[in-house]
């Protein structure tokens, strides 16, 4: 999915007529912390009700410098990259332009990443597992074919990093049952940190996971 299809169209904008006393207006009834104010079609920055207190309310915007906002999302945006760039925009929105800078809508950040999070096929049944490994020694042909030959698949990966520079990878699998994949990723030499399932995990060494699997949640 890009961004053009996560367009909020209920979310109001701010044109140069528009006062101050307006603005602040759409701003209380809007419960956002900014709205994006456009002129002739072109995106040129917020307004937040912060800054707007600094003005007669009789003010129209069209006499007030918006905020600058560096980073916009485009209409091709990926979902990675929208995420991404919201992690850099300190509002509750994020405005979508074309690459002419045309305004086409905005997404509300917490609307993008519950998308996010629903894409991970978190809440999906299925088991979860966390590997630690070598950076050089890193693949994920190798690792999907193991757990294919316990009749498992990866439906959801994370790659972060450790205190060390080594690869932590957090994999969400489509089966439950998983005590045969961990058994045969400790015995192709993987070290599984930490494990999550609806079943007892049967045939190893218990004392060597966690029993914590962390969730991603915002």
């Amino acid at each position: 999915m890009i961004a053009a299809k996560y367009i909020n169209s209920n979310i109001p904008f701010l044109r140069p007529t528009d006062t101050v006393d307006d603005a602040l207006m759409l701003l209380n009834d809007s419960k956002l912390n900014v709205l994006p104010y456009v002129n002739e079609g072109r995106f040129e920055g917020l307004y937040s009700e912060d800054f707007l207190l600094n003005y007669d309310t009789d003010f129209n915007l069209s006499e007030i410098q918006a905020l600058p906002l560096e980073t916009v999302i485009l209409e091709n945006d990926p979902i990675l990259e929208i995420v991404r760039k919201a992690h850099t925009i300190d509002s509750d929105i994020l405005p979508v332009t074309n690459l002419k800078n045309e305004y086409l809508g905005a997404i509300e950040k917490l609307e993008i990443y519950q998308n996010f999070i629903g894409s991970l096929a978190l809440y999906d049944v299925g088991g979860l597992l966390e590997i630690n490994i070598k950076n050089k020694d890193y693949s994920l042909a190798e690792i999907s074919r193991i757990i294919e030959s316990e009749s498992g698949k990866i439906i959801s990966l994370f790659l972060t990093r450790d205190e060390n520079d080594d690869l932590v990878i957090s994999l969400k699998l489509d089966i439950t049952h998983i005590s045969s994949v961990i058994s045969s990723l400790t015995r192709f030499g993987y070290e599984v940190v930490s494990y999550h399932s609806s079943e007892p995990i049967n045939n190893i060494e218990k004392d060597r996971y966690e029993l914590l699997m962390k969730y991603l949640s915002i």
